[in-house]
């Protein structure tokens, strides 16, 4: 493959209730997607243990980076040539509740990972009853195949800052992996904000989001031109796309935003 491209497949799945099953199912999923060529497969938010509507019961499935769901992700990747592998899990923090943290798993284990910042009280769900939010800390990037990619959490899409440090820390690519709600509007924020947070940081997105019932679907790939490649529908599937590291080059070249930016992000006191 020609440097600076990345193949990638972005799964709009439905957790089930445990990490054992999980693994199972992204398991065979994972073993699909690496045979069409994918070298990142991107899963949603929560797919290591999902229990909706029982949110009393969710901090007692939450693991530490040693646990189950990481241990089987690292097998899998193992048994698929080194695949990188990203997904939601519930992380066990000491005298805490959990955080809602993606990671991006290898055959070595944890590669990159993120905690949700900004956690969903809205709508009538209040997440921060079950998961605590996220420090404020240096982003953790991944290097792949040219690219930098950065890492998200659903509703931390609601806020341009968090993609912002991002990019300033070099990301050239924005991985989201969500359960957005489904309601009112919802579908169509979901979609604007995802081409918004391209356009403006001139990166490619990458959204894995849950199928209908519990996620409004549409997982993603869309280039640092806020064109979408391609997307799936409200359904179950696999996407895949190709990102190419000369196309943000020359949105960058062409449109040098961030040497324009007059303003810095910095934490709220």
């Amino acid at each position: 493959m020609s440097e600076g491209l990345l193949n990638v497949a972005l799964v709009q799945y439905a957790p089930l209730a445990t990490s054992g099953a999980n693994l199972a199912a992204l398991s065979e999923i994972v073993a699909g997607a690496t045979s069409q060529g994918a070298q990142i497969v991107v899963a949603p938010e929560y797919s290591q243990a999902f229990l909706p509507d029982q949110y009393e019961a969710w901090g007692n499935l939450a693991e530490g980076a040693d646990g189950e769901f990481v241990t089987g992700l690292a097998e899998i990747s193992a048994a698929h040539d080194g695949v990188i592998i990203v997904a939601g899990m519930l992380r066990r923090r000491e005298n805490s509740l959990p955080t809602n943290t993606i990671v991006a798993v290898g055959r070595q284990g944890v590669l990159a990972e993120t905690d949700k910042i900004h956690l969903y009280d809205a709508f009538g769900h209040t997440e921060s009853s079950f998961v605590a939010p996220g420090t404020i800390a240096e982003p953790r990037l991944l290097d792949i195949g040219g690219h930098r990619l950065g890492f998200l959490a659903c509703y931390d899409l609601r806020f341009p800052e968090v993609t912002r440090r991002l990019v300033d820390a070099g990301a050239t690519a924005l991985v989201i992996p969500a359960q957005w709600v489904p309601g009112e509007h919802k579908l169509s924020h979901w979609q604007a904000l995802l081409k918004a947070r391209a356009i403006e940081s001139q990166c490619y997105v990458l959204a894995a989001g849950q199928p209908a019932p519990h996620g409004v679907g549409y997982s993603t790939v869309i280039d640092p031109w806020g064109v979408v490649l391609d997307e799936l529908g409200p359904d179950g599937g696999v996407l895949h796309g190709q990102l190419d590291a000369s196309v943000v080059s020359a949105v960058r070249e062409i449109n040098p935003v961030s040497l324009a930016r007059r303003f810095d992000i910095r934490e709220k006191l």
